[in-house]
């Protein structure tokens, strides 16, 4: 039975939360997704930072130290080891089960689940399909349980063949995509869309603006319309999972593409102790 880390204990999944927990009943949560590399988790701080920043945003304190989850994590990982080189581990924050009402009714602590899955494996490119799902043009630095929109998105784009969606702001301008941020190559420069265009902050997304000189990229944020995204000569999509993926409106990735995007994940930082 696979096990989760609730509130400083070992529980089975099945059973893990109350039917009263408000991220279930109103989606009063926030998460983090990191991959993990040969039980590794990658870019820790960075994914930690964030979350404590989106708890303080929404008010829901997270209740345990980064040391206190690091011994949750490692705990979990012995029961068992995940056999995998790469999976995922997820961490919840939810505002406990204090029941329905857009205001709890009753006091509660907020709920901490921490859980580790097996990785899909990585994509080396993308079918990319734009969605008529809206992702309104404003400033999107936390990760919430709100995921309908990315979902709906997803599956248009799998009904229409493709791997990924597009999301487009009220404006009719590039977003981001359903699980990730996108980079558009016009000549010899990049341009992915700025957060108040209704891109995540992602860490993956920072990861690659943050080394792109290194590895000869220019990188720019800049509005993306589509008319621009039809005229790309290239397209990377970043998330935590795939890390760097090569991507394409048509499905046609040349192997040069998919081994930049290959290229690109080997040139990020390896972080291998926890």
């Amino acid at each position: 039975m696979t096990q989760v880390w609730v509130n400083g204990e070992r529980k089975p999944a099945e059973t893990a939360l109350s039917a009263q927990d408000r991220g279930l009943l109103l989606g009063e949560a926030v998460f983090e997704t990191l991959l993990m590399k040969n039980a590794v988790p990658q870019f820790w701080d960075a994914h930690l930072a964030r979350l404590q920043a989106a708890s303080k945003a929404f008010h829901l304190p997270m209740p345990y130290s980064p040391d206190t989850l690091k011994q949750g994590v490692l705990d979990l990982l012995k029961h068992p080891a995940p056999s995998q080189d790469r999976s995922l581990l997820r961490i919840t924050l939810t505002g406990g089960s204090g029941g329905r009402g857009l205001v709890a009714q009753e006091a509660s602590p907020p709920t901490c689940l921490m859980q580790i899955s097996a990785a899909p494996q990585r994509r080396d490119s993308l079918r990319l399909w734009v969605s008529d799902q809206l992702r309104l043009a404003t400033p999107n630095p936390h990760k919430t349980n709100a995921y309908l929109d990315n979902i709906m998105a997803r599956r248009q784009a799998l009904a229409a063949g493709a791997e990924e969606a597009i999301l487009l702001n009220q404006y009719g301008r590039v977003a981001s995509c359903a699980a990730g941020n996108l980079f558009v190559q016009l000549g010899k420069q990049w341009i992915t869309p700025p957060e108040s265009e209704g891109a995540l902050a992602g860490i993956m997304r920072a990861q690659l603006i943050e080394m792109a000189p290194a590895v000869g990229l220019d990188i720019v944020e800049g509005l993306v319309d589509t008319d621009l995204l039809a005229r790309a000569d290239g397209l990377l999509v970043t998330n935590s999972v795939n890390e760097i993926v090569a991507a394409s409106l048509s499905g046609a990735v040349s192997d040069s593409q998919k081994k930049q995007g290959h290229a690109l994940c080997e040139a990020l930082p390896q972080i291998s102790k926890f």
